[in-house]
């Protein structure tokens, strides 16, 4: 009786043993399948990324090794001032197309519901599309 109970004994080892290792390779096969990106819809508040963009482009400001990169050291006093003139007249063109669009857009909501800078974002990027 001894021997065959050691033997049931053996027997249910090795069958539990092998559910468990069975069971711990569908798990890893879980585990190893891809998954699939998870589409988040929920809704962002517009001024609160505008808000990022700005704080995103005054820390990328140019800064090369800690020092920040003074123009005068590249470029001739002719030429800092031929970006200015150019980036003057680019200001001017996006101030007359927010104008433009406040006089035709007057009334409509979503449009009104935008803050300044993001009209201003808008008339420039016409701009840039010009």
């Amino acid at each position: 009786m001894d021997n065959i109970s050691k033997l049931s004994a053996n027997a249910n080892f090795y069958v539990q043993s092998g559910s468990v290792k069975k069971g711990n390779d569908e798990k890893k096969a879980e585990e190893k399948q891809p998954q699939s990106p998870q589409v988040n819809n929920e809704a962002k508040d517009p001024d609160a990324i505008f808000e990022a963009m700005q704080m995103s482009a005054m820390q990328n400001k140019a800064i090369a090794f800690g020092k920040f990169i003074n123009p005068k050291d590249y470029l001739s006093e002719d030429r800092i001032k031929d970006i200015e003139a150019s980036v003057g007249v680019f200001e001017g063109a996006a101030e007359k197309t927010k104008a433009a669009m406040d006089d035709e857009f007057k009334g409509v909501s979503a449009y009104e519901n935008l803050s300044d800078a993001q009209k201003l974002a808008m008339a420039a990027s016409m701009q840039v599309a010009q």
